[in-house]
């Protein structure tokens, strides 16, 4: 008896599927993912060292970014004397940072301000004036002299 031949494939009986030759991912895949890991770990080196040189740039940028993020949750209490005093600090810790004379300790002191900082953000309309005269003291301290609010 002679073999039958298989039937035709049809949509209800197709034919099955030829399997490839080899497993894995082709190497244009491999070679295309390896390419981009490399230019984010250039990219990742080029923003590093861009941060490192630039410090005081970067500071001055986050300065202002906190000043506006405070006056916008101003506590009610606070006369407009001590919010003019506020934007002054600001201002000088903006220009101190702008001068650094050893851009890794202004780096390093300007951590405890932006703590402080972000503490009274975070608390929103919930900050008291207390937390604003404090503010204001740090900046004021971190201006003259360059350091943070506890002396580093």
């Amino acid at each position: 008896m002679e073999p039958s031949a298989p039937p035709p494939a049809s949509p209800f009986n197709p034919a099955p599927a030829a399997r490839p030759a080899g497993g894995g991912c082709p190497k244009p895949l491999i070679l295309g993912c390896l390419g981009l890991l490399v230019l984010a770990g250039l990219g990742l080196v080029g923003f590093f060292f861009y941060a490192g040189t630039h410090v005081g740039q970067l500071l001055q940028l986050s300065l202002r970014q906190s000043e506006t993020a405070v006056f916008s949750t101003m506590p009610k209490d606070v006369p407009p004397e001590e919010q003019q005093r506020l934007r002054q600090a600001f201002e000088a810790a903006r220009q101190r940072a702008g001068h650094p004379t050893n851009p890794q300790e202004i780096a390093e002191a300007s951590q405890q301000l932006q703590l402080k900082t972000l503490g009274i953000i975070r608390k929103g309309q919930a900050a008291t004036r207390k937390d604003i005269q404090d503010l204001t003291t740090a900046l004021e301290e971190f201006a003259k002299t360059g350091q943070g609010p506890d002396g580093r």
